[in-house]
């Protein structure tokens, strides 16, 4: 998968990320301190990616660039625990850079998976 495409699926969804931060920020203020909010953060950041592919595949980018998450074997619906290593796997500082490197980047070498177009 090219890089425009993987550029075009982490700006949508860091936009979606961002609205949902928003929201719920929006909705806690009055609730919740700012040092627990970081740890919201990283919860929605982490459901959002965990969630999505695992019921559909796909993302709100990845929808729009009609591409999902397959097995790197199969081509089919990753199981739920490679979906889960995947999703851990961003949390990595400077994930992005393994991009430089390799086609597919850490979260889905190690995880077992690619992104097809579907």
């Amino acid at each position: 998968m090219g890089f425009e495409v993987r550029a075009i699926n982490l700006l949508i969804d860091s936009t979606v990320f961002l609205i949902f931060v928003f929201a719920s920020a929006f909705i806690l203020r009055d609730f919740v301190e700012i040092e627990d909010f970081r740890v919201l953060m990283i919860l929605i950041y982490y459901l959002y990616y965990f969630i999505s592919e695992t019921i559909t595949g796909q993302t709100v980018g990845k929808m729009f660039t009609k591409t999902k998450v397959v097995g790197l074997t199969t081509n089919e619906k990753p199981k739920v625990l490679n979906i889960l290593l995947r999703t851990a796997l961003r949390l990595v500082p400077l994930e992005f850079i393994s991009f430089l490197f390799y086609q597919n980047g850490f979260h889905d070498r190690f995880s077992k998976t690619k992104l097809v177009y579907k």
